[in-house]
């Protein structure tokens, strides 16, 4: 699963080298939910199957990656899914795929949809849907960063002499599962996909203690390259995102990993 640039392609991108840099390709496992998906859904997958509920439902936008993966392994595993969306949102391919994987597209105003962490508001989710589990937005939460820990393994059984360790993040999720397990001779580095997310730091803090990380990674999240906000694509990471794919043959994309990489190149 490790991909080292400079085996792929030597050539500088945009006048910078990569050459020092590998890539974890996640991707490429985890069928229709690669990626840190499908490490964060497995441990709610199982908490779904012990408590003997079938339906899942969880929140997202246009261009949720979460409820694309959520729908996919919905459908491979007989499980009902149900997506409450922003509203106002169009029905791009993303949320297509969903849709034709089963998923039950519920929008709702933006108004309702910043509740969505609220206690009345998921109990009132979890009434009209049940029964079922309510999965946080992005698979966040307790199960999902302890599903992302796996991740933390893999680097160690595949990776070990790589001492810094630089992601996307959105929820904060992923940064603090594998910063729990890969220990302070770690340096960790998220990226932040969105704009003025200034308690992503609480949420990693509050997972870690939860977590009951003795020692974990050193951490930090940079909030400097989300580009102009979540899912905007500016022409300098479009014209990144190009050369990038040209020399690697590797796709990125926009939202998270395209930004993730162009913070490396910056």
């Amino acid at each position: 699963l490790i991909a080292p640039l400079q085996q792929l392609s030597a050539e500088p991108v945009l006048g910078v080298s990569l050459a020092n840099v590998s890539l974890l390709r996640l991707d490429l496992a985890g069928g229709n939910a690669p990626g840190n998906k499908a490490c964060k859904l497995a441990p709610w997958l199982e908490l779904a199957r012990e408590r003997g509920i079938t339906r899942l439902v969880s929140f997202g936008g246009a261009w949720s990656n979460h409820l694309h993966a959520l729908a996919a392994v919905g459908a491979e595993q007989g499980l009902q899914t149900v997506g409450v969306l922003r509203g106002g949102e169009r029905l791009t391919p993303t949320l297509e795929d969903a849709r034709r994987w089963g998923m039950q597209l519920v929008p709702i105003s933006r108004s309702e949809y910043r509740r969505r962490a609220d206690a009345d508001f998921l109990a009132d989710i979890q009434a009209r849907f049940a029964p079922c589990m309510v999965i946080p937005e992005g698979g966040g939460g307790l199960p999902g960063a302890r599903g992302c820990a796996e991740i933390a393994r893999i680097i160690d059984d595949t990776a070990a002499q790589f001492e810094h360790i630089l992601l996307a993040v959105g929820t904060g999720t992923t940064l603090a599962g594998i910063s729990a397990v890969l220990g302070p001779d770690r340096q960790v580095t998220g990226i932040s996909a969105l704009k003025g997310a200034v308690d992503i730091e609480d949420r990693v803090q509050s997972l870690l203690a939860e977590l009951q990380a003795g020692l974990p990674a050193r951490w930090q999240i940079l909030h400097d390259y989300h580009c102009g906000g979540f899912a905007r694509v500016p022409d300098s990471l479009k014209a990144f995102m190009l050369e990038f794919e040209r020399l690697q043959n590797i796709e990125l994309d926009p939202v998270y990993t395209a930004k993730a990489l162009y913070a490396v190149h910056q």
